[in-house]
């Protein structure tokens, strides 16, 4: 029960979107990494041309609103695991982690079952290498892992020190 309950979780889960995370940053300062130049470019059009005025705005600085909520993330996990995350109630940790974590599964999964069926092709994207999908659903998996374990394990530590 003891290790089931490991801090370990979180600190895993505190690592598992930062590829992704440095990846976004990368396009949106213009660097075509696992992308070409024209992928890059249409990248940027489609974020000023469709983006919401936070998002253009930040990607506009070479921020990625998505990379930014990979780090808020990241933070979500180490309050499971460092002492500052106990003065925030339990349910304030508990519930973004344990519903985001469901959900980035099950965005994993839908998105495995549409690979394998064939409804999605990388061929539909010349402009992004097939190996973009390491950081990015690889990421989202292992985090949808390790955030559900951290959640679970932290409730268990929680619960065992309130008895103690």
């Amino acid at each position: 029960m003891i290790r089931f309950a490991s801090a370990k979780w979180g600190y895993a889960a505190s690592i598992a979107l930062l590829p992704y995370a440095i990846l976004k940053t990368l396009w949106a300062n213009g660097f075509a990494v696992l992308a070409t130049s024209a992928g890059i470019r249409e990248l940027h059009a489609s974020m000023m041309a469709n983006g919401d005025p936070v998002s253009r705005f930040l990607y506009l600085y070479g921020v990625d609103p998505t990379a930014l909520l990979a780090l808020i993330a990241s933070l979500l996990a180490l309050a499971l695991v460092r002492n500052w995350g106990r003065r925030l109630p339990l349910w304030l940790l508990l519930l973004p982690a344990g519903l985001g974590g469901l959900g980035f599964l099950f965005v994993c999964l839908v998105t495995s079952y549409r690979l394998l069926a064939g409804d999605i092709r990388m061929s539909d994207s010349p402009e992004f290498s097939p190996w973009v999908l390491l950081p990015v659903y690889g990421g989202f998996l292992a985090w949808g892992v390790t955030i559900c374990m951290a959640a679970l394990s932290y409730g268990i530590r929680r619960s065992l020190a309130a008895r103690a």
